[in-house]
């Protein structure tokens, strides 16, 4: 393994153990709080705990446990800060905006405001209803010392998601690398199988990609990858997946697309990139072309043998004058 694999692996071990720590911790501590009841409320929403703050912490911690997307721990965190404090009602706010709430929110009563740490969206926070008479000493300190375990299992779940986009993105294009694009070719071949809906795949590689080192050397090379790369993003949609496989070699999966449209696709990408001019350097612009192979999952077909089918088609149209869209069935001369 290299240094930087194991420095990845290294801080992503430590993001899931720090998360796991800290819903042990959330547990162990409601846990020992003891469940001391909770009046009849008929006007508040229910949760799956019934009250019991015991049990919804144990939720917490198998939330923490499953998953480490922030977005979906910020209900849960609610739900259990709310249940163990006897709140009225909570909200949750990211950068101002109202991401998540329960129970009785927004009249009169003065609410407690608890910090749950910061992200790129904003400052997290927690606010919660107080009942008639407002929060007794110890059930504040409770809800404070819940709310910074709480923004500690955000910020591992933060880190942990941070580690994971690094592990399957490619670093200079923002596409997935090739590990996560094999992955999700395997995965969207089942599902289109299951479904018998069409599946297609469109190879690109950039034409003469070489000239463009040699002459404006790896920073012009980098420029023209990452204007290629946000080009395909502006050409597909949320469900197709996106991905640099090589070296100035690129693939796009189309679920849901038989190849007649897939080509259609490439055609506009190819269109697109032969008329825009890339500014490498203040003044300096170039353009460029890409080639494109175009492959339709078959029956029986592994995702190995469509990534070569594509593969073939791309060479087609490289030793066909390059600058040209390939269906691999323009190879058996159908």
């Amino acid at each position: 393994m290299t240094l930087a694999g194991a420095v990845h692996w290294t801080f992503l071990t430590l993001a899931i153990a720090a998360t796991l720590v800290t819903a042990v911790l959330l547990a162990w501590t409601v846990r020992g709080r003891g469940a001391a009841g909770e009046r009849p409320r008929s006007d508040r929403r229910r949760t799956a705990s019934h009250g019991d703050p015991r049990e919804a912490l144990a939720l917490v911690g198998d939330a923490l446990a499953a998953t480490h997307n922030p977005r979906v721990l910020l209900p849960v965190i609610l739900e259990v800060i709310t249940e163990a404090t006897d709140a009225l009602g909570g909200q949750i706010f990211v950068g101002g905006e109202e991401v998540a709430w329960m129970g009785e929110v927004g009249g009169a009563r003065k609410p407690l405001s608890l910090g749950l740490g910061f992200s790129t969206d904003g400052e997290t926070t927690l606010t919660l209803v107080q009942p008639d008479g407002g929060f007794s000493k110890e059930t504040r300190t409770l809800a404070e010392w819940l709310a910074s375990q709480a923004a500690v299992a955000l910020d591992n779940a933060r880190l942990h998601d941070i580690v994971q986009q690094q592990a399957i993105t490619d670093e200079l294009t923002g596409l997935v690398n090739r590990r996560r694009f094999i992955e999700a070719l395997d995965a969207e071949i089942e599902r289109a199988r299951r479904l018998g809906s069409p599946l297609a795949i469109v190879l690109a590689d950039l034409d003469n990609f070489k000239q463009v080192n040699d002459e404006f050397g790896h920073h012009g090379g980098d420029v023209v990858l990452r204007t290629f790369a946000d080009l395909i993003r502006s050409h597909v949609r949320e469900v197709d997946v996106s991905g640099r496989i090589g070296g100035e070699e690129f693939a796009i999966l189309l679920p849901e697309t038989d190849r007649d449209d897939a080509a259609r696709v490439a055609e506009r990408m190819r269109r697109s990139l032969s008329a825009v001019s890339i500014a490498i350097s203040a003044d300096r612009s170039i353009r460029t072309a890409s080639s494109f192979g175009v492959a339709e999952l078959a029956p029986d077909q592994s995702g190995d043998d469509l990534l070569r089918a594509a593969d073939a088609a791309l060479y087609r149209a490289k030793d066909s004058g390059k600058n040209r869209v390939v269906s691999a069935t323009e190879l058996a001369g159908t």
